[in-house]
């Protein structure tokens, strides 16, 4: 694995690969990622996580993200195919003073709508010591849980500054997706702004993750991506 750095700023941009091509039942899968205090990075995945069929299969991420360092993990989303069972838990601990842009994003149905055995997934987000985001879903098979929609999204961005302005931007930029997205941004408390989406396609909802980044890298100061993820 191999850093890039495409903008100039000195911040790193590495991709995440599974060379597998998906997680098959009864995986086991860990990723641990240290920022020095004072670096940037950003962390992406090469596409789509594809969970298959089997026994219950795990992914683990754990961030340090060090004074005045600033992180942004933008994993692809997730497919769940039928049958599959899966569950993840991201967890990032940050220091007072570092900054995070990340987002949780997955398919929860298509043709075999909501066919997976059972999708998991945990965010837990500590800033020195203390919880700021205990998030997530537990979904068993079948029903309509999301009124139509087929993918999902929580994004969260904290840094020491206070962040209202950002989610009054993000959620008046997002309301023109509708109907194929439904979305809303709000600043539980003064340094977090988290976001929800949910959306009918796939482009519909990186088009609406794209916007949130975009907005957010400036509001903090961050030079503007060097790519988008789709």
């Amino acid at each position: 694995m191999r850093a890039g750095y495409g903008d100039g700023s000195g911040a790193a941009e590495v991709q995440v690969t599974n060379p597998s091509g998906g997680i098959l039942g009864g995986d086991e899968l860990g990723m641990e990622v240290s920022l020095a205090p004072g670096s940037s990075a950003t962390v992406l995945t090469q596409a789509a996580n594809k969970a298959y069929g089997g026994p219950e299969a795990r992914q683990d991420a754990a961030f340090e993200v060090g004074e005045g360092a600033a992180l942004e993990y933008m994993p692809h989303h997730l497919i769940p195919y039928a049958s599959s069972n899966y569950r993840q838990e991201t967890r990032i601990r940050l220091a007072k003073g570092a900054i995070l842009l990340t987002w949780d994003a997955g398919r929860v149905a298509r043709g075999e709508r909501f066919a997976y055995a059972r999708l998991s997934s945990r965010t837990r987000i500590m800033r020195d010591g203390l919880p700021e985001v205990v998030d997530g879903f537990d979904l068993p098979a079948g029903g309509e849980p999301f009124g139509g929609y087929s993918y999902l999204a929580g994004l969260y961005v904290l840094a020491p500054l206070d962040l209202a302005p950002l989610a009054d931007e993000l959620h008046h930029a997002l309301l023109p997706g509708a109907p194929r997205v439904l979305a809303s941004a709000s600043a539980p408390s003064s340094g977090l702004c988290a976001v929800r989406v949910l959306a009918r396609d796939a482009t519909a909802l990186y088009r609406a993750l794209n916007v949130c980044r975009a907005l957010s890298r400036a509001r903090l100061g961050l030079a503007p991506p060097v790519r988008e993820v789709w």
